[in-house]
């Protein structure tokens, strides 16, 4: 009896983990929570682009950008404080832009579903759009599930985010420490078919690529000299050109065609055709179908790197900003009540308990829900049978066990501390649930 009784128990944890693991994106994530999530997002995307063609450049280095440091968690989205230089002020991101439009979307998400869409999935959702508008259909699926990040710093952004010198040692280096391959590098290097580069960022391969006022060699000499007739000495920092000239706002798989003519504009570019492997990429990449078909593989990979989800990070009301929480404190979402029950029938009187748990502020939502213990020697754990299966704990998974979708959590024992009352209450403030 008490191997199946240890049995039992293995299986019911097991059971509560398996139901908390909520960690992996997945389609139509928002389809119960908020169904016009990514309508609303794309409606928003396409009216701005429609205005503003040069959009989707900018939120793909935006994603790209925010998803290699610290994964795709919108990190780049915070503003910096007194206290802390964020990663939109670090030297990559100051050619990033449409922060205002992701912001129009995130307040439109709010009034309809207030902290339930993820900045990270909005960021993740525009980019796709934006990129898409041209084609009037979705170039690639975007799996949702995002949660936010609460840490933003300037100098992991300096630091992680490959810069347009890197060679390709140092692009295969770099891609590789968030888990994407020599293919994912040469293919997101396609992103470079639309936008525009700065001077700055690859005028020392016109006047002083060796430091001796020489050209790279590497670059086509024609298209050098028409580079400098936009870029006019080492110290402009302000003069932006098109990277792929003559179809800088088509998103095609021009890019490839021109990197095979010498005329990438940036080191990182023209560094693909020092690898045999990635030159051969380049190649494949000269059918158009192939492009499309495997660029949508590499920004579905890429939209999974180091994502947070389940319980960890958080859900911005605003995406510049990271959600202060006072500890102690329950946020808006979570309403609380005392319910008093006397300490001898807290684990012997069930129907008390039961009583307690059918009350106004639950009745409506789960019906008559029934209480059943279960052993004496289990006295943390109880079950509620009948509509729902809910369980009601303290110690056991007062911290251990998050579960997602928690509408209500029931505490017998008050709190020791204030650190353990904010963990408890927060089983219901993470799910996003109004009580």
């Amino acid at each position: 009896m008490k191997g199946s009784l240890s049995f039992f128990l293995i299986s019911l944890v097991a059971i509560l983990l398996g139901t908390c693991r909520g960690g992996e994106l997945r389609k139509h994530f928002y389809e119960e929570t908020c169904p016009e999530a990514e309508d609303i997002v794309q409606k928003i995307i396409w009216e701005n682009v429609a205005l503003n063609s040069t959009l989707p450049a900018k939120f793909l280095r935006m994603h790209f950008h925010d998803c290699f440091v610290r994964g795709c968690d919108a990190s780049v989205l915070i503003d910096s404080t007194a206290s802390n230089s964020a990663e939109k002020d670090s030297i990559p991101n100051q050619t990033v832009g449409g922060f205002d439009v992701i912001e129009e979307v995130k307040t439109e998400l709010e009034k309809k579903c207030p902290g339930i869409v993820s900045c990270a999935d909005i960021v993740a959702l525009a980019t796709r759009d934006s990129v898409s508008f041209q084609f009037e259909k979705p170039l690639w699926e975007v799996l949702t599930g995002r949660r936010d990040g609460r840490i933003s710093l300037v100098s992991e952004a300096n630091s992680q985010i490959p810069p347009p010198s890197f060679n390709f040692s140092q692009l295969k280096q770099s891609f590789a420490s968030k888990g994407l391959t020599v293919h994912d590098l040469v293919v997101l290097s396609g992103g470079h078919t639309i936008g525009v580069g700065h001077c700055n960022f690859f005028s020392r391969r016109l006047y002083n690529f060796t430091g001796k006022g020489d050209a790279d060699p590497s670059l086509d000499s024609t298209y050098a000299a028409f580079l400098r007739t936009k870029c006019r000495s080492l110290a402009d920092n302000t003069t932006i050109v098109e990277m792929d000239p003559g179809s800088g706002m088509d998103f095609d798989n021009n890019y490839y065609k021109i990197l095979r003519q010498n005329k990438g504009m940036f080191q990182s570019d023209a560094a693909l055709l020092t690898d045999n492997g990635a030159s051969n990429i380049v190649d494949e990449l000269l059918d158009p179908a192939k492009f499309f078909t495997e660029f949508a593989q590499s920004m579905e990979r890429l939209g999974a790197v180091g994502v947070l989800t389940g319980t960890s990070g958080e859900i911005r009301k605003k995406c510049n900003v990271v959600t202060i929480v006072i500890a102690g404190k329950a946020t808006e979402l979570i309403s609380q009540h005392v319910m008093m029950v006397k300490e001898s029938g807290k684990f012997s009187k069930t129907a008390e308990i039961a009583d307690c748990l059918t009350s106004s502020q639950i009745r409506g939502r789960s019906h008559s829900l029934t209480l059943r213990r279960m052993w004496t020697w289990l006295p943390k754990i109880w079950i509620m049978t009948k509509r729902y299966n809910v369980p009601v704990a303290t110690g056991v998974a007062g911290r251990g066990i998050d579960i997602p979708d928690v509408a209500h959590v029931i505490n017998y024992d008050m709190p020791g501390n204030i650190e353990m009352h904010t963990h408890l209450i927060g089983r219901t403030g993470r799910a996003g649930k109004l009580v």
